[in-house]
């Protein structure tokens, strides 16, 4: 998909340019002239100091940028808004599906109010003084029960308290036999043990505390959502994500997106997979994209540290993003599914004047440049430099603006060659999909699963039937329970026996306590030859037998919430039961039977997909991609593979959720959220197509998509590009011939994308360039590279830098 708008300027053939290319074979004398501007200082040119080059070249004096470039690629995406729920609910009705348009006030989704449940830990536990063990107390979590979570987590907390009052008092009669039989050292170590069960518990109720704001705040939310469990669009946009429900599959957890609008006429550059992180980019002085061949200034978006913080304690922290500075339509500019570069350079030297380090040379600590003259000839230019980067280097005086200095060459120079002029080009590298990794959807349709393990009685409907809601569509028979009821009822025997042991266990400890208790108080009195100190050992034992007891109370407490429970859930899965194992599954709206992957009197395990039901009026194409991600709004060409004559076009209008994809978002309270899509097994992209009779046969067509896109960028032939590495071979440099006012400049250049015939350049050359293309040079040749591979730098560095350099002088990284 390019749209070749390259075009070449003029084809004049350039030969024996002696006056500019001239051969030089020792060192030679330069006669002075007076210098342009600056500081003065007209003299003869001495011997140079160093080997002299093949060529005698010339470079002008330009304006542009020092430093070194990082280029990273980002791609133009618009700014979604998500609409979910605070707690975990059950839909009712997705209105919406990927691809619809939306006005303000559109309803998205609404719950079944009766079926809210609050998200949360319904579990119970004792503290380090409870005999009891936590696994044996927990609960399985399902309110419908009628144990509710808040109130076991209340009793759990009383109990712990009267559990934590008996520990210290224990503690209390220890330290009153210690003092009395003067054992400093044990009512010391007592009252240490005191203070820090002391702090234990202020935490412990501190905690409790805040879980305890935190379900009244959920409880909250849940009336909220019972008043009104509708999601209603705040503004227009394109709905690019609905989640997906069925009769066995409509919860949704709090915070989990249930649609996504996105606004196209706000869009920014996202660098896809890239977390954001405070400061990333706060070391660059110049921050700037090229769009349509004009440069743009971009900032980050910058979140508060309210949402941020709130991210990371999720681990979700969202994509780094950019946005034009300073520019209020954007969208004119930024085209959402578009692929651009962006380009971060560390030096605030912008727009200055700038000479190659490969013109300066140094003397006595002052460096110096050979200018040209009018009449040819060369004199000696003093300057002052200032920043520096390996290509370039500021100058601060001593020339202007266009002065022609001297810089040694070892390349060939093309002597017989065309000029070319650069141009805008689009580029498009793409990637195929293969029809087994794509399917036709319908976006209305639902999917019915086996609500338990057994085997089909009866498949009520076939495919191509219509069906009205309420319909029979199928029967299972479980053999009398499903796997999991009998899961459910195996944990039922399995807490009762636990509970059975427990309680015994905690019979026979408060016997072996009230019989020691009744021992001691029968007059044992401790000396002082006594191996361990037994005075008020009566009291103390006390204390551990009502732990004992408060321990009992839990379990017995929890046993009968945990048992409520299970029968709740064991009630659930037998609905629609008809008592005999049966378990009959209706429809949950008309439509028609789309697809059917099950047979009669054939075994099914729970959870597989048996049919589905929908409307076929709202078909969409979905693809699974192996390289890279798509974007909203990015093209894909369909083509026949019957018919290579025959290609269709579509656009990516959304997918079924990246769940790798974090959203945060700041509501009018203050309030921070952060949300996601929870995505499906695997990432499937929905593609618009604009031929319908594609759908009547999609295994004949194959689709191609794009995995880096770039529209209305500098290209040029490959056979223009030269390649040389330093003269130690540590770094490797591309480079073009430029011509620019009758002179034939070396010119840097950063390379990006390629195909067969021509390279992307990220930097180095403009729109409106001219560069010498050989003669005879073929049109589909790679790169060339220099005489020698070296460069001769009169400054003593490496002339270029690592990924060459624009001609502005900024250093070039590419980094995608």
């Amino acid at each position: 998909m390019r749209q070749n708008i390259m075009h070449k300027g003029s084809t004049r053939t350039k030969k024996n340019m002696t006056a500019r290319i001239a051969c030089l074979v020792m060192s030679f004398v330069m006669a002075g002239g007076m210098a342009g501007c600056g500081k003065e200082n007209s003299e003869k040119v001495p011997e140079l100091v160093e080997p002299v080059s093949t060529n005698e070249a010339y470079r002008p004096v330009t304006y542009g940028d020092i430093g070194k470039k990082v280029i990273k690629t980002g791609t133009i995406v618009p700014t979604d808004y998500c609409y979910y729920y605070d707690t975990s609910v059950t839909l009712s009705k997705v209105y919406v599906n990927v691809g619809d348009e939306v006005k303000k006030d559109t309803v998205l989704a609404e719950t079944d109010s009766n079926a809210s449940t609050a998200s949360g830990d319904d579990g119970s536990g004792t503290d380090s003084g409870s005999i009891v063990d936590d696994s044996s107390t927990s609960m399985d979590g399902d309110d419908s029960s009628g144990a509710d979570s808040q109130d076991v987590k209340k009793y759990s907390h009383e109990i712990k308290q009267k559990i934590y009052e008996q520990n210290q008092a224990e503690l209390d009669w220890k330290i009153k036999a210690c003092e009395e039989i003067g054992d400093s050292k044990g009512a010391a170590e007592a009252r240490t043990e005191k203070a820090i069960n002391e702090e234990n518990n202020r935490y412990d109720n501190l905690l409790y505390e805040y879980e305890q704001k935190k379900l009244t705040q959920q409880d909250e939310d849940e009336d909220k959502v019972k008043q009104s469990g509708t999601l209603k669009a705040d503004r227009p946009g394109t709905v690019t994500y609905a989640k997906k429900i069925s009769g066995s599959e409509n919860t949704v957890g709090g915070g989990e997106n249930v649609v996504v609008v996105s606004d196209y006429s706000d869009p920014y550059i996202e660098i896809t997979g890239e977390s954001f992180k405070k400061n990333t980019y706060s070391m660059y002085k110049n921050m700037y994209t090229v769009i349509n061949g004009k440069q743009y200034d971009i900032v980050p978006y910058n979140y508060t540290n309210q949402e941020i913080a709130v991210a990371q304690s999720k681990s979700s922290l969202p994509y780094t993003r950019f946005k034009l500075k300073g520019v209020k339509d954007a969208d004119k500019i930024l085209s959402v599914g578009n692929t651009v570069s962006l380009y971060f350079s560390t030096s605030d030297a912008k727009d200055v004047l700038t000479v190659g380090n490969d013109s300066i040379y140094e003397e006595n600590n002052q460096k110096f440049v050979y200018v040209k003259t009018d009449s040819s000839e060369k004199e000696r230019r003093d300057i002052e430099t200032g920043a520096s980067d390996n290509n370039y280097t500021e100058v601060v005086s001593g020339l202007k603006e266009g002065d022609l200095v001297y810089y040694a060459s070892d390349a060939v120079m093309p002597s017989d060659y065309t000029e070319y002029t650069v141009a805008l080009d689009s580029y498009t590298k793409t990637a195929t999909v293969k029809s087994d990794s794509f399917s036709v959807e319908d976006l209305n349709s639902v999917s019915y699963t086996a609500p338990c393990d057994g085997r089909f009685t009866s498949l009520n409907v076939k495919k191509g039937q219509k069906v009205k809601k309420g319909d029979v569509l199928f029967v299972i028979d479980s053999g009398g329970g499903t796997a999991a009821v009998k899961d459910i009822d195996n944990q039922i025997s399995e807490e009762n026996q636990t509970y059975s042991s427990d309680l015994k266990d905690f019979d026979d400890q408060i016997n072996e306590l009230t019989n020691e208790i009744t021992r001691y108080q029968k007059g044992k009195v401790a000396t002082p030859t006594d191996a361990e100190n037994t005075l008020y050992m009566a009291e103390q034992l006390v204390c551990q037998r009502n732990v004992v007891t408060y321990n009992k109370d839990l379990r017995i407490y929890t046993h009968n919430a945990t048992i409520k429970s299970l029968n709740a859930q064991r009630e659930k899965l037998n609905k629609n039961n008809d008592g005999s194992g049966k378990i009959t599954v209706y429809a949950d709206q008309a439509g028609t039977v789309l697809s059917v992957g099950a047979k009669t009197d054939v075994a099914v395990k729970e959870g597989a997909n048996v049919l589905t039901v929908g409307s076929n009026d709202n078909v969409i194409l979905a693809i699974s991609i192996s390289e890279g991600k798509l974007a909203v709004n990015q093209k894909v060409s369909i083509s026949n593979k019957n018919n290579s004559g025959k290609k269709i076009s579509g656009v990516c209008v959304g997918s079924t959720g990246d769940s790798s994809k974090s959203y945060i978002s700041t509501d009018s309270e203050g309030g921070v959220h952060v949300t996601k899509c929870s995505g499906s097994d695997e990432l499937k992209y929905y593609i618009k197509v604009d031929d319908a009779s594609f759908y009547k046969k999609p295994k004949s067509y194959q689709v191609s998509y794009p995995t880096k896109s770039y529209e209305n960028v500098v290209m040029i032939p490959n056979n223009m590009i030269y390649h040389e590495t330093s003269k130690n071979n540590s770094n490797e440099y591309d480079y073009v011939w430029l011509i620019k006012d009758d002179e034939i400049i070396k010119q840097y250049v950063t390379l990006g994308e390629a195909d067969k015939t021509k390279t992307v350049i990220l930097s180095g050359l403009s729109e409106g360039d001219v560069i010498a293309k050989e003669s005879g040079a073929t049109s589909t040749g790679g790169s060339s590279s220099s005489s020698d591979g070296s460069d001769n730098s009169k400054s003593g560095a490496d002339s270029q830098s690592d990924g060459g350099s624009d001609s502005s002088g900024g250093d070039a990284t590419t980094a995608e």
